[in-house]
Formats: C-alpha cells, sequence, structure tokens
C-alpha cells in the first residue's frame, strides 16, 4: 500500500513520520510532501516528567520533536518533495500529490486549514486523525470535553471528505485520562492521534470493516471555552491519586 504523509512542519507531522517508522516496508511504501514557507519554525515543547512518566506507563511511542522531517525521512531513504507554499489547497500541492500516485494520503498540515474539493477528485483516501470520539465529538478541542464528561479520550481514524468531520470511520481508539500536570496539547494530543495512525492503517491494509455511523450522531461542533478548559483540568488526579485507584 502506497502512503503519502502531506505534512506542515508541525509537531503533529513529526510524530507521525516517526511512527511510520514502524511500518513493515513489505507491505507499506512510505512517500512525502512537506509544504509551507521555507522559515515556518516549529516551536519544541520540553518533555517533563510527569507527561514523560504517563505516556510510558501507557506504553505510549514518545517522539523525538526535535527531529525533522527531512532527517525521518532521509534515514528510511523514503521519497520527500517540498512545495514551499503554505496553502494546502494550492495547485502546486495538488500537483505533487497526483505525481506521487498513493492510495493514502495521510493529512498533518497546519492547524486550521480545511481541504478543498479538489483534493477528493483522485483515487487516494485522506485519512485523518481526530482527537474524539466521532461522529458525537466533533471539533478541535474535544479532549476536553471527553475529560469534563469523565469518559476515556478517544481519537477516531477517519477518511476525510469535504464536509468536516463527516467522513467515514475507520477505527476508535481509547487511551487513559492523564494525570494533571501532562502536557495535553502539544504532547498527549499529538502522541495518541500518531498512536491511533498505525492502528488505522494496519485496518485499511487489511481491509478491516468501518464502523458505521449511528443515526442519533451530533451535529455540533466543541470548541472549549478557556473557563471549561480550566475546569477539565482542575478536574484531573494527581498521579499519586490515580495510582491509589487503579
Amino acid at each position: 500500500m502506497k502512503i503519502l504523509l502531506l505534512a506542515g512542519n508541525t509537531l503533529g507531522a513529526r510524530a507521525y513520520a516517526q511512527q511510520l517508522e514502524h511500518l513493515s516496508a513489505s507491505l507499506y511504501e512510505i512517500k512525502g510532501i512537506f509544504y509551507g514557507d521555507r522559515d515556518t519554525e516549529c516551536s519544541i515543547p520540553a518533555l517533563d516528567d510527569k507527561t514523560r512518566n504517563h505516556l510510558l506507563q501507557e506504553s505510549l511511542h514518545i517522539p523525538n520533536f526535535e527531529e525533522s522531517l527531512e532527517t525521518t525521512f532521509a534515514r528510511n531513504n523514503w521519497v520527500l518533495q517540498k512545495v514551499f507554499q503554505k496553502d494546502v489547497n494550492s495547485d502546486a500541492v495538488i500537483s505533487e500529490i497526483r505525481d506521487l500516485n498513493c492510495d493514502i494520503v495521510i493529512f498533518a498540515g497546519y492547524g486550521g486549514q480545511l481541504l478543498r474539493e479538489k483534493h477528493f477528485q483522485s483515487h487516494a483516501q485522506y485519512l485523518h486523525l481526530h482527537p474524539g470520539k466521532l461522529p458525537f465529538e466533533r471539533g478541535s478541542t474535544t479532549i476536553y470535553y471527553s475529560i469534563l464528561n469523565q469518559r476515556p479520550i478517544t481519537v477516531t481514524g477517519f477518511y476525510m471528505t469535504e464536509d468536516i468531520d463527516q467522513g467515514k470511520n475507520i477505527i476508535h481508539c481509547e487511551y487513559s485520562v492523564p494525570p494533571r500536570g501532562v502536557n495535553i496539547d502539544l504532547w498527549l494530543d499529538n502522541v495518541v492521534r500518531a498512536d491511533c495512525l498505525l492502528k488505522a492503517l494496519d485496518n485499511i491494509c487489511f481491509k478491516k470493516p468501518l464502523i458505521p455511523n449511528p443515526l442519533d450522531a451530533s451535529e455540533e461542533f466543541y470548541i472549549i471555552h478557556p473557563v471549561l478548559k480550566h475546569v477539565a483540568l482542575l478536574s484531573l488526579k494527581d498521579s499519586q491519586q490515580q495510582n491509589a485507584n487503579t
């Protein structure tokens, strides 16, 4: 199966690329498109002890955010094309995607960008990893709603369409709610998405059935209010309390 990582200079793209190294070279061919301005910076967050310990306890792969996409791709001898335009819908990006002719395009672009119709006119399926249980938790900050509702953190692997968060679901992956002090936005979010990526690709490769959407699916999109985000973080237990309850 031919895989294309459509990547901006983001933490998520670096986490995805390093996870793709765990795939079997006999089953997958990996290529990439790096798009964005030459001077686009990727701020690297420090890995604090609480975050590291939680990821290790959950047996999640910890990416090296210091490592660039170029380094990861060069180490594996993967093809990486560069398009120095930050518009993911530009003709230059679309042309490169068509030329590389892959089966699955993994979208790991810049926050807030939406893919337009011309992306979905080829045979390739676009795979996205959404931090929330679709179709019930749609929007950009659903991890905090999961915490508030005392549900496991869920990542959904799904096929993208022009309609936001409404494509066919491939897999739901559940993860433990972290203890207080874990870096959710920059570390946990990217790590669990990358972990779900491999499971989604496995389901696709071995043609496992898709997840049907229920008729009572939510039509609401969630963007967490700063106050509610603060309440969600306050509701988290510290690591000692979590260990005592398990």
